[in-house]
């Protein structure tokens, strides 16, 4: 029998990261979307989970409990739910991930969304009690640096609670050696390469590249014809080279302004880029004019049959700018990125 997981990834991203657990899983079938939650059945290809992109985190689903109901009873329930679980399967899961490692230590974190009759150290605890009678007992709890972690998310009358089978590296990735100011969250920047329908011929460009996070992303995910990076800031530039070496992908970078690249017309088959916000980066009124002049520009330098992907939370300038310009906008998502909404526009030529 397939078994129920979830993956965590940023709110609005759920339906995405799951179409590329698809991808790589084929039999995987939805179960439900929650706020940045995506649960599933799958058969146990632990692998290929680890290896989304798309994704913050992935669980073994101990239980999913819905309609929680007054504090007392919400509390018994997580504990009763709990209880039920396969302690066993959970430390043959974990055994596996971690190379046959034995493990001595566990916890339980746990998040809470919005207001609840109980406190979140309450229902933590409900879960760990629980934990407590099915776990070996020469496991110690403990409330930092365990081997295995339990998390305890519950958000409004829904809970999940969960084995980590991942760990910090899926979504802070080893080659972001370097940051900047409003760095783009790799599993963002994923999620975005994922969106341009990646084929092995793309020429691709990011001529905001930062820290180079998207075209690194991109570089990872599938086969590629040429990556080209550019940045109006030198110091960004050597950065983003530095973070694609790590990273062991190939990307030819320049210091240049995004509003007069140096490409010819029609040279780049996808546009991927993250455009400031107007907020750490730019104003509101600065943007006014930036996007205008971008838009334009980059309607330069793309192939009539290509396709731009770029993330901004000035989502109604950028929406007008592209249809005033003449682009037409064949997918948008809506999402959180640095705790605000943002939204991901999909665009081809008219």
């Amino acid at each position: 029998m397939p078994n129920p997981f979830y993956l965590m990834t940023m709110p609005g991203l759920e339906s995405l990261a799951f179409s590329e657990l698809r991808s790589r899983i084929p039999d995987a079938e939805q179960i439900k979307f929650a706020r940045g939650i995506a649960l599933f059945r799958a058969s146990d290809q632990l692998d290929e989970l680890l290896a989304l992109r798309t994704a913050e985190d992935v669980f073994f689903c101990l239980a999913h409990i819905t309609g929680l109901g007054r504090v007392q009873d919400a509390l018994r329930v997580l504990h009763s739910a709990t209880l039920r679980a396969d302690a066993a399967r959970i430390l043959s899961f974990w055994r596996y991930v971690h190379d046959g490692r034995v493990a001595k230590s566990w916890r339980v974190v746990s998040q809470m969304l919005g207001t609840h009759p109980f406190r979140r150290v309450d229902a933590g605890l409900a879960v760990s009690d629980a934990l407590r009678k099915i776990l070996p007992t020469n496991m110690r709890h403990v409330n930092d640096d365990a081997d295995i972690e339990f998390w305890l998310w519950l958000g409004g009358s829904e809970a999940f609670v969960g084995l980590r089978l991942s760990d910090a590296t899926m979504r802070h990735r080893d080659y972001k050696r370097e940051h900047l100011p409003a760095s783009l969250r790799p599993t963002v920047a994923a999620s975005m390469a994922w969106l341009s329908r990646p084929t092995a011929s793309d020429i691709v460009l990011d001529p905001l590249c930062g820290a180079g996070t998207i075209l690194t992303e991109r570089g990872l995910l599938s086969e590629f014809g040429r990556l080209l990076g550019s940045d109006l800031q030198q110091d960004a530039v050597a950065i983003a080279r530095r973070n694609a070496r790590a990273a062991a992908v190939e990307v030819t970078w320049a210091v240049g302004d995004a509003r007069t690249l140096s490409l010819s017309d029609n040279s780049v088959t996808r546009i991927l880029t993250n455009l400031p916000f107007g907020k750490q980066i730019g104003t509101h009124e600065e943007n006014i004019s930036l996007y205008a002049a971008l838009s334009k520009e980059f309607a330069r330098v793309l192939t009539p049959d290509g396709l731009m992907v770029t993330l901004t939370s000035e989502d109604r300038l950028w929406e007008t700018v592209l249809r005033d310009s003449g682009w037409r906008i064949i997918k948008k998502v809506v999402c959180v990125v640095l705790g605000q909404p943002a939204s991901i526009f999909v665009v081809i030529r008219e």
